[in-house]
């Protein structure tokens, strides 16, 4: 048998002393709160306590986090509406109106955006020089396919211009491919294609 040092046993009774101390404390709070003489929680109620807290506090933080990062998810009657909506500004030029370009912008994203930021200041000056008023027309939009959060939608549209000498165009009918992508919580116009 191994002969235990002379400072090890000194020890061993020191804590066992600490350990009979801490459970007799904490059978004098038992007992003096079941008399009604103190108001307070022994060491076992207070590391149950303890444990509780830390579980909700765990659970409370996985919850947000889950809500966080957990992706919007749009119904397709939304990338109808956006469609719809970003698709009849693209349709609409008025020579009056300054701020359509930016608002076209806004409603951008992706390589449409860029495309259309660097053509956006020619756009704004030739419907303003050639006094030109578009009235379009949205004729139906339908759901092709979903990819992820983005769609690709077919949008069936007219055209009727007038410029300012009178000339009015009869109405020009065509489709095209529209991808929507949501960005800052908002459904956008990613890409065009004109389908013939």
């Amino acid at each position: 048998m191994a002969s235990v040092p002379d400072d090890a046993r000194p020890l061993t009774r020191l804590r066992a002393t600490r350990r009979a101390v801490r459970e007799a404390r904490d059978d004098l709070i038992d007992v003096e709160a079941a008399a009604g003489r103190r108001i307070g929680l022994g060491r076992r109620q207070m590391a149950a306590i303890v444990v509780i807290t830390v579980v909700v506090a765990a659970l409370v933080g996985v919850a947000s986090w889950r809500f966080a990062t957990a992706s919007v998810r749009y119904s397709d009657d939304e990338f109808v509406a956006a469609t719809t909506q970003r698709v009849s500004l693209l349709l609409e030029a008025d020579s009056s109106d300054p701020t359509r370009a930016r608002r076209i912008l806004s409603g951008a994203t992706g390589e449409f955006h860029d495309s259309f930021a660097q053509s956006a200041d020619a756009y704004s000056q030739y419907i303003e020089s050639a006094r030109t008023r578009g009235s379009g027309a949205v004729d139906g939009v339908a759901l092709a396919r979903r990819d992820g959060e983005s769609a690709l939608m077919l949008v069936a549209a007219s055209v009727r211009i007038t410029t300012a000498d009178g000339t009015d165009d009869a109405a020009s009918a065509f489709r095209m491919r529209v991808q929507m992508t949501p960005e800052d919580g908002e459904l956008k116009i990613a890409g065009i294609e004109m389908l013939s």
